[in-house]
C-alpha cells in the first residue's frame, strides 16, 4: 500500500522521469541534480525540532566556507518555516552583511552583549528579505573583545547565559519559539570561539575540498574536546558539510572519500559546489537563497538544510573523540600528486 500524499507521489514521479546520465557528463549530472533538488525541495516545509538546537559553525582555518554555511543554511531553514537566529560572532561582520543587518559602529550588537551585559533583545535585529530570520550583527567593536573578556568574571559563559535569557523573554512575552541558533565563529580559537562552543550544543564544521583542507582538524577537535571537559559537557560534533566541491577534480573526490571515511554519521550527504552566485550575493547584501534561489548554490545549501533538519543530533561526544583520526601530512601526500580533470 502506497503511503505517500499526492503531493509526494508527484514528486517522486517527476524525479523518476528525469533521464539517467554518467560519470563521464558532469555537467549533465549537475544540471539533474538541480532539477531533482527543485522537484524536491520547492515550497517544502522543514521539521521543527523538539527544543531550540544552537549549532556552532567553527573551523580555525580561513576560507572554508563558515560565514557562507551559516547565513545560507539560516536562510534555507527559514524560507521552509522555522525561526531562526544568527549570532554574528566574527569581528569581520561579514555574517551580518550578507544579511543585509546594519552593523555600522555604534550599532547595538554582539560586543554590547559580551562586554557590557546588555539585553540581546535590545541588539537582534529582523532580516528583511526573511521574516522569520533575525541576526545579532558584529561591529568592528568586536575586535578588542578577545582582550576586554580576559579580566572578566565567567568569560566563557556570557554568551550562553545572554542566549538562554533572550530566548526565555521570547517564550515570556508570547512569541514564537527560535528553532534554530547559528552562531558564526572568527577563524581562530581565542575567547570569542570559546564563547561560541559554550553556547552552542552541536558543531558543524563546513571543510572546503581543497589542499590542506584537512590539517587543523586535529587541533580544532582537541579544543572541542577540552571545552567538552571542562565548560560545556554536551557539546559535540554533530555535522560535517563538503563545502567548494568541485567533481570535475580527483583532488575533491579525494578529500571527500577521506572525509566520508573518517566520519561517516557526521557527514551530510549534500556537497556544496563551488558558485559564482554563492559569492556575489554578499555584495548585494543577501544570502544566495534570495539572490538566485534556482542556482546550484543555493539548491545545494537547501539540500543541506533540509539533511540538517531531518537528521539526527548525531553521535556522543565520547564516540567523536575517539574517532579523531590523525590528519595532516599523509593525507596532503596522498591528494597533492594527483593530476586534475
Amino acid at each position: 500500500m502506497n503511503t505517500l500524499d499526492p503531493d509526494e507521489q508527484r514528486r517522486a514521479a517527476l524525479v523518476q522521469s528525469l533521464p539517467s546520465v554518467d560519470d563521464d557528463t558532469p555537467l549533465m549530472a549537475q544540471l539533474q541534480q538541480d532539477a531533482r533538488r527543485r522537484i524536491e525541495l520547492r515550497g517544502r516545509r522543514f521539521p521543527r525540532p523538539d527544543q531550540t538546537r544552537v549549532i556552532t559553525v567553527a573551523n580555525q582555518k580561513g576560507g572554508v566556507g563558515k560565514t557562507t554555511t551559516t547565513v545560507n543554511l539560516a536562510a534555507a531553514l527559514a524560507q521552509a518555516g522555522l525561526n531562526v537566529l544568527v549570532l554574528d560572532n566574527d569581528p569581520q561582520g561579514n555574517a551580518s552583511t550578507a544579511l543585509g543587518i546594519d552593523h555600522r559602529a555604534g550599532t547595538p550588537s554582539i560586543y554590547e552583549v559580551l562586554v557590557e551585559s546588555a539585553p540581546m533583545a535590545d541588539a537582534v535585529q529582523q532580516c528583511s528579505d526573511i521574516p522569520n530570520l533575525w541576526c545579532l550583527p558584529a561591529t568592528i567593536d568586536l575586535s578588542g573583545a578577545e582582550i576586554e573578556l580576559v579580566s572578566m568574571v565567567a568569560r566563557e559563559t556570557r554568551l550562553r547565559n545572554a542566549l538562554d535569557t533572550y530566548l526565555q523573554q521570547r517564550i515570556d512575552s508570547g512569541q514564537e519559539r527560535i528553532d534554530y541558533v547559528l552562531v558564526d565563529c572568527p577563524p581562530s580559537l581565542g575567547l570569542l570561539t570559546v564563547n561560541a562552543f559554550v553556547v552552542a550544543r552541536e558543531v558543524l564544521i563546513p571543510i572546503q575540498c581543497e589542499y590542506y583542507a584537512l590539517e587543523g582538524l586535529s587541533q580544532l577537535l582537541k579544543t572541542i574536546q577540552l571545552i567538552q571537559a571542562h565548560l560545556n559537557p554536551d557539546l559535540h560534533v554533530s555535522t560535517i558539510l563538503l563545502t567548494m566541491y568541485d567533481a570535475r577534480t580527483n583532488l575533491a573526490q579525494q578529500v571527500a572519500t577521506e572525509v566520508r571515511t573518517h566520519f561517516p554519521e557526521r557527514t551530510l550527504r549534500t556537497t556544496v559546489p563551488r558558485s559564482v552566485r554563492i559569492s556575489e550575493a554578499p555584495s548585494y547584501g543577501q544570502t544566495v537563497m534570495t539572490y538566485d534561489a534556482g542556482s546550484s548554490g543555493a539548491l545545494a545549501y537547501l539540500e543541506a538544510a533540509r539533511e540538517l533538519a531531518e537528521r539526527g543530533v548525531g553521535t556522543t561526544q565520547d564516540t567523536m573523540i575517539d574517532e579523531t583520526p590523525a590528519y595532516g601530512q599523509p593525507v596532503v601526500a596522498a591528494t597533492a600528486t594527483q593530476e586534475e580533470q
